[in-house]
């Protein structure tokens, strides 16, 4: 669940995550599957390697925010697991994106 916060508010993983989310969706966008990011099996039997990350999402404290990955099967475009990610992954989504990125500081 998304927690509304002040607008003001800024930390830079939620930074982090707005720009992954534009490199994800935008007129640029390149297919990142969960093998790449090392999660094939992660969800027990829910997440097959080919899935297609959609976006990220967070919730908890914006300072320490937990960043959730969105996936869909193969083949379709509405998201259908989510998976926690953890540094090893946001670092290795960030370098696929060509991103130059600080997790896990």
């Amino acid at each position: 669940m998304h927690h509304p916060i002040d607008p003001t508010t800024h930390t830079v993983e939620m930074r982090q995550v707005a720009e992954l989310n534009q490199h994800l969706t935008g007129p640029q966008a390149r297919t990142i599957t969960a093998a790449e990011l090392g999660l094939p099996g992660a969800v027990v039997g829910a997440l097959s390697g080919q899935a297609a990350l959609l976006r990220l999402s967070w919730d908890g404290s914006p300072g320490f925010p937990d960043i959730h990955a969105h996936f869909a099967a193969p083949g379709r475009d509405a998201a259908g697991t989510r998976v926690r990610l953890h540094t090893a992954q946001l670092h290795e989504l960030s370098r696929r994106l060509g991103l130059h990125h600080r997790w896990g500081v």
